[in-house]
């Protein structure tokens, strides 16, 4: 009998932990290659370990055999990737003002690492990128990834067959919305950089003498930087909400 019970309570750890676990490894910040794999192991599996008792009235029995074991586990994962790739791609909407920012200030060319995609990366994204994670810990909305993760569990559950195509509905839908949202973080500096580079022009062709690029150049780089600046925290605090809407679809109400 303590046999069956300690086989049931680890396979319900084991159910908890391969959704948490394969979500939480995609989390911004705490899914970074900067976080130590040992680190993000330990803190799914406590997470999946104090959750275990709550969740488990909600998972199915058993299995008999180990096929049926192993697909459960495999729904399991696939639905933890799924959602942290939705993370992903809702975070890739700042890579994506960060690109068109760059392209607008004149900073086309400078790279840098970026620690949060692990990637060369150019200079406005990595510190936009870097921004966000910050905001995203000191704001506790990391706490609302746990919950929405949590919450899956009753949209999601366990046992029940994979709705693939709502999956595939969802991540196009979001990487599309990403990318009209990204390009809307970078708007003041797009129409900056069309009014400059207008401005220029007609410079050129009134003073042909100039050289326009290398008067323009660092202008053009001052004005952007002094822009970004200006509209930095109104651009973070709508990527917060963007993000909180992102993952309201999964918290449940109240």
């Amino acid at each position: 009998m303590l046999r069956e019970i300690l086989a049931t309570d680890v396979f319900k750890l084991l159910l908890v932990f391969a959704r948490l676990g394969a979500g939480i490894m995609l989390l911004p910040g705490i899914g970074s290659a900067m976080v130590s794999t040992r680190a993000r192991l330990l803190l799914a599996l406590a997470i999946a370990f104090l959750l275990q008792p709550t969740l488990g009235a909600s998972l199915p029995p058993m299995p008999q055999d180990l096929w049926s074991l192993f697909f459960l586990v495999l729904q399991e994962v696939t639905i933890g990737i799924f959602f942290g790739v939705l993370i992903v791609i809702l975070m890739s909407a700042l890579d994506l003002a960060g690109n068109f920012i760059g392209y607008s200030v004149g900073l086309t060319n400078a790279f840098v690492m970026d620690p949060v995609s692990q990637e060369q990366a150019q200079i406005l994204t990595g510190f936009l990128d870097t921004t966000a994670v910050t905001l995203v810990l000191v704001t506790d909305t990391h706490h609302l990834m746990l919950r929405a993760l949590v919450d899956s569990y009753a949209l999601f559950q366990p046992g029940n067959a994979l709705p693939v195509g709502d999956f595939s509905d969802m991540l196009i839908r979001t990487a599309g919305r990403s990318f009209l949202v990204g390009l809307q973080l970078s708007a003041p500096l797009v129409v900056f950089s069309l009014i400059f580079n207008c401005g220029l022009g007609l410079l050129n062709r009134l003073v042909p003498q100039m050289q326009v690029f290398f008067v323009g150049m660092p202008i053009q780089i001052l004005g952007g930087l002094s822009l970004l600046m200006l509209c930095l925290p109104p651009l973070m605090l709508w990527f917060l909400h963007y993000l909180g809407e992102g993952l309201g679809v999964f918290l449940a109400p109240g």
